[in-house]
């Protein structure tokens, strides 16, 4: 990972391949899950992975409170790399970040891709129709959440104390900038 400074933020990224510019926002927990998919696309596009702000050993912002915050970061992003025709992928809580930024501008946006997003609440207004993933057991939670949650579910005797750190703060991260409402925008 590398750092690149966008206004008054230190942002950690990945930047591997050629082509198209990909832009990856990955979910709210273990960055590092997505590692052999990030490799695959990096084969075909110029892949894009910043971490957000406040998530594993990045620091966040005082002034970053909400997904909103998250959305103009990485529209900076896409303006101060020069990019166009970008393919946005949104996974989890970055599909939540993707169609922020999608409402703010598609000038830019080539294609949207969504994976298992949040950020959308179907249901009425009252209706808490979107899992407390807090409050869920890790085997119910991983099957609302992957087709295959055998493959999916991460193997944490193999994670390091500084990993195990790094995760932690990804949930604390996700609950401060998803907590009201909860993980979504009216």
């Amino acid at each position: 990972m590398q750092r690149i400074e966008i206004g008054q933020v230190s942002l950690e990224i990945a930047i591997e391949g050629a082509g198209r510019p990909l832009l990856f926002l990955h979910g709210g927990d273990y960055f590092a899950q997505n590692r052999a998919f990030l490799d695959r696309l990096a084969r075909r596009w110029r892949v894009l992975t910043p971490r957000h702000p406040g998530f594993g050993g990045s620091e966040r912002p005082e002034a970053f409170r909400s997904v909103h915050d998250l959305a103009y970061l990485y529209l900076d992003l896409i303006e101060q790399q020069g990019l166009g025709d970008v393919v946005l992928v949104g996974s989890s809580f970055g599909g939540w970040i993707a169609l922020e930024i999608c409402v703010r501008s598609v000038e830019r946006i080539g294609r949207l891709v969504l994976v298992d997003s949040l950020g959308v609440k179907f249901g009425g207004r009252e209706e808490r129709d979107i899992a407390d993933i807090y409050a869920l057991p890790t085997a119910e939670l991983l099957r609302r959440t992957f087709f295959d949650p055998v493959r999916a579910a991460p193997d944490y005797s193999k994670v390091d104390d500084a990993e195990a750190a790094s995760i932690a703060r990804d949930r604390e991260a996700t609950a401060l900038y998803g907590w009201r409402p909860y993980m979504h925008d009216p």
